[in-house]
């Protein structure tokens, strides 16, 4: 898990490298290079209604998907991890492939 609070900045959320890494399952020299790449990407919804003061994060990078939701304080109220080909055993393709 990325620990229990990401830090928050005028309401978004803020992850270090080291939560963004766990979360996606990347090492720190991995994640640089898949960022700089353009292969990680993020959005950030804010609830409304009934879900007002909840925050929810999205990191994609390949076919996977990280789902963090967070309370207005930035702790974690849930984190799912959705498509990561890692947990089948496929390989993704080489580069220019």
């Amino acid at each position: 898990m990325i620990g229990t609070t990401i830090a928050l900045e005028d309401g978004a959320p803020v992850f270090t490298p080291a939560q963004m890494g766990e979360a996606l399952g990347l090492d720190p020299d991995a994640l640089r290079v898949e960022l700089r790449a353009g292969r990680v990407h993020g959005v950030v919804e804010r609830g409304e209604g009934e879900d007002a003061g909840r925050t929810r994060a999205t990191l994609r990078w390949r076919s996977l998907e990280v789902v963090v939701v967070l309370d207005e304080t930035g702790r974690v109220l849930a984190f799912e991890r959705r498509g990561d080909w890692r947990v089948r055993g496929f390989a993704p393709s080489p580069p220019g492939r």
